[in-house]
């Protein structure tokens, strides 16, 4: 039986926080969006797929407000209990699945997201994409951080796909039989996690009126793409 996705996030709501908070890479992405963002006091932000607040509770002190959404409503509670704790009052919680999630149009001049957009098929990608340069004001961003690669078709790809194949070996049979499981999972493009190429994230933004279009990479498989509504 397939388990709702809101629902295996409720029970991770403590491992993926420690997970995301204990590892460099995860430190290095969140470095180098909170440069990109550029944040600004005046900044009304949302950060979707906020998880348990890595992203949010960095941006908060910079900004006028920020609307955490998340799919799990056990990550959004501990988010919201971070944020108290941390004396930030201009944080609030949304539970929403980011495939149906809408905001009012202009309501918005900073929409980030990190590491989540992968559980999403390429065509949901492309929809909040077309959605989200609606929600921001003229001169709006939208941040994306996530694994960005394919399968092999670039120097960065094959690259990153021989880091992660060395790095799984080197942890014997147990690692040796996740490599043919991901592997399996890869070629039939099955399992919950969609990462999509650097190209095919800017061509979302551009198709969707976003200008200012970059793609700058990270750590391994990490990538930030950056997209800014026009002010006409």
């Amino acid at each position: 039986m397939n388990v709702p996705l809101e629902r295996q996030w409720d029970k991770r709501v403590q491992q993926w926080h420690s997970h995301v908070t204990s590892a460099p890479a995860f430190e290095k992405v969140l470095t180098r969006l909170i440069e990109i963002s550029a944040p600004q006091p005046a900044d009304v932000c949302v950060d979707l797929g906020a998880g348990t607040g890595f992203v949010t509770t960095v941006l908060a002190p910079k900004v006028a407000s920020v609307l955490a959404v998340d799919i799990s409503a056990a990550m959004a509670k501990s988010l919201a209990e971070r944020a108290a704790e941390a004396g930030l009052t201009n944080v609030a919680t949304e539970v929403a699945d980011l495939t149906g999630f809408d905001l009012p149009p202009a309501s918005a001049d900073l929409i980030v997201t990190n590491y989540a957009l992968h559980h999403l098929a390429d065509a949901e990608k492309r929809a909040l994409v077309a959605r989200s340069v609606r929600w921001l004001r003229p001169g709006g961003r939208l941040i994306i951080a996530d694994m960005m690669f394919g399968r092999g078709a670039s120097p960065r790809d094959r690259e990153i796909l021989h880091q992660k194949v060395v790095a799984l070996a080197a942890k014997g049979p147990g690692g040796w039989w996740r490599i043919a499981k991901n592997l399996t999972r890869y070629g039939l493009r099955v399992g919950q996690e969609h990462p999509a190429t650097p190209e095919f994230w800017q061509a979302a933004l551009r198709d969707a009126g976003f200008t200012e279009v970059e793609f700058q990479p990270v750590v391994a498989e990490a990538g930030i793409v950056r997209g800014v509504r026009p002010l006409s």
